[in-house]
Parts: C-alpha cells; sequence; structure tokens
C-alpha cells in the first residue's frame, strides 16, 4: 500500500484510512524533494516501508526497504540518490585521473625523443631531407679491429 502525504484516502483492503501526516513527515518531505518519481509504501506482509523509484524507462526498481520510517531513511534516500547531488563515480575518477597521467607522461616522453627523432627523419630522409636516400652502409666484419 503506497502511503500518501494526504489527510484521507481509501484503499479497497483497509477502507476509509484518515492521516494528519506521517509522524515525521518523511512521506510530505519525499513528495518535496522528489515529486511522484519516488514512491514510499509499505509492504503488507512484513510492514517494512519500501522506497522505490518510478524511472525513466517506465520501471519502477526498489531503493531500499526499512522498518523504521524517519529521518535516517530520509537521510539514506538522499545519500542514495546521485543525480541531485552530482556523485562523481570513484571508478571514472581514477580512470580519468589515469588517463591524465598516461596523456602526460607520453607528451613528456614526446619532447625528450622529438630532437633524436627530427635527427634520425632527417639522416633516413627520402632525398627531400638529407642524405642516406638509397645510399649503402659499409659495416666491418670485426666491430673490435
Amino acid at each position: 500500500m503506497e502511503l500518501h502525504a494526504v489527510k484521507t484516502f481509501y484503499t479497497a483492503r483497509d477502507g476509509l484510512v484518515s492521516l494528519d501526516d506521517d509522524v515525521l513527515s518523511i512521506v510530505r518531505r519525499v513528495r518535496e524533494l522528489y515529486g511522484d518519481r519516488i514512491k514510499v509504501c509499505v509492504e503488507q506482509t512484513t510492514g517494512e516501508y519500501v522506497f522505490s523509484e518510478n524511472c525513466a524507462d517506465g520501471t519502477e526498481r526498489l531503493i531500499f526497504t526499512t522498518t523504521e520510517l524517519d529521518g535516517r531513511a530520509l537521510l539514506r534516500l538522499q545519500q542514495a540518490d546521485s543525480q541531485s547531488r552530482g556523485y562523481e563515480d570513484a571508478y571514472d575518477r581514477q580512470e580519468r585521473e589515469q588517463d591524465e597521467e598516461f596523456d602526460r607522461r607520453q607528451k613528456e616522453s614526446l619532447e625528450k625523443l622529438a630532437p633524436a627523432a627530427e635527427e634520425l627523419a632527417w639522416s633516413l630522409g627520402d632525398g627531400k631531407f638529407g642524405p642516406g636516400y638509397r645510399q649503402s652502409i659499409s659495416v666491418p666484419r670485426d666491430l673490435d679491429g
């Protein structure tokens, strides 16, 4: 049975139910913060309070259940809400930092190798850049002598 932040409602099982509000106004505060996106229900068989979300894809997904409907439940809901509090996944942050470190190291390596690479390109050039094009290199058999 879904809890509403209204004074009176009717259910087929329980008939007319009258409330001022839940004791700590948790349901009203959930409605104020999240509108119809979050639903608070009572599970009839266990007596637990069920927080669920009506997702954009039309699916209702369980957020959590609790035996006590108090400020801790509201705090837990707010902590679980990654969209409204700008949640940043620690794994994504570490991946981004690792990618930045890799790019920095690669840039440093390229800066160190750039002069040698330019000289090598000039030496092995195709005639436009310097000597070495289609020339043979003589290497003695005995490198010691």
